[in-house]
């Protein structure tokens, strides 16, 4: 779409006289920022900074003396009535187009302005004056000059902490767009501090550059042009819209072109009402929203990704067959404006959608934020825990997000575990690849959904999926090389080691019935912490030569030191530096600890290990005694040797057979050793039985 304007460069004061700006509900949020905060302790407190925030400040202060710089387009269309009507001389206008850059300027004038009033400096001519042109108008009731359409958190929270004014009480949402607005007014008033650490700038000059140097080319859109098709062509230059903003931009779109014609008053006014509602509606569940996404500010959700799922759950249209297939269907197929004039997409339609998009962002935020479960959630939100420590696969959200959404939600619990047995046993044990399955659990979203599916068909479907892609052997076939190709540490870079190790302890608290906090591992620190300790030490199980490149010195000079690791676990000396690596890295070799002391264990003798006081007095209480459950019981033993490697790799191996349903007892004992690793510690006689069955067979 092409649209023919005539150059009308304005400056700031020129577009900000007698005139009401508001941001319309179809925008999105503001979203300018810099890579990182500003510290102006720093002696470079600029330095690396990037960002647009940045940008638009040096163009502002690199402005020559009597020049000017065009800072960009500003589209206007021009709302009636004006929002205040008792401003006959102001006339009001929406934003259309360079909304985050006139928000800027906006926040770093309200900086200035404070500034120069907590400094009693009148920036124009009667004191008062700024304030009236660029923030608010007060007569008995304010006038707010610049702001967001009515009910978006955003004009409250942008009022109440940009405008510093408190008036109103503190009850906006906030999202990630109002951290973005309050980040900017921080970096504003990091940047009139350190401006004005020099003697020849003053607030007034800041302010006339601000004001009269930076211009813009104004449009404002004739009556025959939409503002809604309007918005979303321009704002696919640069960074384009998400197509969460461009879905709202759409359906309010759409709202306006439903027509009731029935040749009566009565059904212009009932459209009418249907219109307001319906927009209120969007704007209601958008705020949900975007509150939603953005509620965790460290880790803000994703919009494509949230409108992706949605759109897998709601309509059971996916396909590999195209690229964006989501996006195509929701903006050509389906909210189009084609199915508004043949009845094929009614308000009603709309309604139903927007209101699912609005209870499932709530849903989406506690799936990947788990602390937003309310108490009386505990039930559900401890299975979707289980999801997470075996890793919320990008195919399950649909799933998760549909049993959410039910009523009947805590019924699903079983079907969750048997969700995560899917996930263990498959992308741990067999090895597949992270998308095997996703079209039979996108489609099982939808029925889920659509309550086509109960609880216990939806765990039977889950249980079917697993058979036809898990087998044993896989992962059998799978241990060997992690032991013999690439890096060469077994079970210590496997992928599954944290939560099988994590599920292991769990199940020897049940066993000797403990339920000493202390002692209990904490998934987030057991993970963030690598808190996986090698009980027989890596740098025990190598040559002198690899011990010493690994340090980076001479043998001879490491030679001691390597002598007294040695000496420290003797039991080992028997094996060549191949098979302690192997012992080294095998399942029974690795303690998941509840406390990340484990760097300080490192290549301590057993002895210490096991209670860290033998060391001094300085080491009380820390050690394996002291830790996690499965630490204490190796605490237990007297010494820890090859043997005892093998012991309790198989005890692990018994208690993932169970968990996942195999039998144990029907493996051959070679295929065990060989899981582990340690093949070379089979008797001889077993292994003539095990390799004369082979040839038999």
């Amino acid at each position: 779409m092409r649209i023919g304007r005539v150059m009308d460069l304005k400056s700031i004061h020129d577009i900000f006289t007698n005139r009401i700006l508001r941001i319309p509900a179809y925008q999105r949020g503001y979203a300018w920022s810099n890579n990182k905060q500003v510290n102006i302790e720093q002696n470079e407190p600029l330095k690396n900074i990037k960002g647009q925030l940045i940008d638009l400040w040096n163009d502002l202060i690199n402005i020559p003396e009597g020049k000017w710089h065009y800072t960009g387009l500003l589209t206007l269309v021009e709302v009636k009535p004006c929002e205040y009507n008792w401003l006959p001389n102001h006339k009001q206008y929406s934003i259309v187009d360079g909304q985050q850059r006139i928000t800027s300027i906006l926040i770093l004038l309200s900086v200035i302005i404070k500034r120069a009033k907590d400094s009693n400096i009148i920036l124009g001519i009667r004191e008062g004056d700024v304030e009236m042109q660029y923030l608010y108008i007060n007569k008995s009731v304010n006038a707010y000059i610049f702001g967001y359409d009515k009910d978006n958190p955003s004009d409250k929270f942008f009022r109440k902490h940009i405008l510093a004014l408190d008036e109103i009480e503190d009850d906006s949402e906030e999202s990630i767009y109002t951290e973005n607005l309050l980040k900017a007014k921080i970096f504003f008033e990091d940047m009139v501090s350190l401006y004005l650490q020099y003697e020849e700038h003053d607030l007034q000059l800041l302010f006339n550059r601000v004001t009269s140097q930076l211009k813009l080319n104004e449009y404002i859109l004739p009556e025959e042009l939409d503002e809604y098709v309007v918005f979303e062509t321009m704002n696919n230059r640069g960074k384009p819209l998400s197509q969460l903003e461009k879905l709202k931009n759409r359906l309010l779109y759409l709202n306006d072109k439903y027509i009731v014609d029935d040749g009566s008053a009565e059904g212009e006014v009932l459209n009418d009402a249907e219109k307001i509602d319906l927009e209120k509606a969007i704007n209601i569940a958008w705020i949900t929203i975007y509150k939603s996404l953005g509620q965790n500010k460290t880790r803000p959700l994703d919009d494509e990704d949230f409108i992706k799922n949605h759109w897998i759950t709601y309509f059971d249209e996916y396909s590999r067959k195209e690229a964006n297939v989501y996006a195509n269907f929701l903006f050509d197929e389906y909210f189009s404006l084609d199915n508004v004039y043949n009845g094929n997409l009614s308000r009603e339609d709309i309604k139903a959608y927007i209101k699912s998009l609005q209870k499932c962002a709530i849903w989406f935020n506690k799936l990947h934020n788990l602390h937003y479960f309310d108490e009386s959630e505990k039930v559900i939100s401890k299975a979707i825990q289980g999801i997470h420590h075996v890793g919320l696969k990008a195919s399950f959200k649909p799933l998760l997000l549909a049993i959410l959404s039910r009523e009947d939600r805590n019924e699903f619990v079983e079907a969750i575990k048997a969700l995560e047995k899917f996930s263990f046993k498959l992308f741990n044990l067999s090895g597949k690849r992270g998308n095997t399955g996703d079209s039979k659990i996108y489609e099982l979203a939808h029925q889920v959904y659509i309550c086509s599916k109960t609880p216990e068909q939806t765990k039977a479907s889950i249980e079917t999926y697993t058979s036809w892609y898990y087998r044993f052997n896989l992962f059998v076939n799978q241990t060997y090389e992690m032991f013999e190709l690439g890096h060469k540490e077994g079970f210590y870079r496997w992928s599954g080691r944290f939560y099988l190790l994590y599920q292991y302890d769990i199940y020897l608290r049940k066993v000797n019935k403990t339920s000493t906090e202390s002692s209990a591992i904490s998934w987030r620190d057991f993970v963030k912490n690598d808190s996986i300790e090698h009980i027989y030490p890596k740098s025990a199980a190598v040559s002198l030569k690899a011990y010493a490149e690994n340090r980076g010195k001479k043998e001879s000079e490491v030679q001691e030191d390597y002598n007294k690791i040695q000496n420290n676990w003797s039991d080992f000396a028997q094996y060549t530096p191949e098979e302690r690596r192997k012992l080294a890295n095998s399942l029974g070799n690795l303690l998941a600890l509840s406390k990340s002391d484990n760097s300080s264990l490192q290549n301590d003798p057993f002895l210490y290990k096991v209670d860290q006081s033998n060391k001094g007095e300085g080491y009380l209480k820390r050690g394996y005694k002291y830790d996690s459950m499965s630490a204490m019981l190796v605490a237990n033993e007297k010494d820890w040797t090859p043997k005892k490697v093998l012991e309790r790799g198989l005890e692990i191996l018994k208690f993932l057979c169970e968990h996942i349903g195999e039998d144990f007892n029907s493996i051959s004992e070679e295929t065990k050793y060989k899981v582990l690793g340690l093949e070379f510690m089979l008797e001889p006689k077993t292994r003539e039985i095990e390799e004369s069955n082979i040839i038999e067979n």
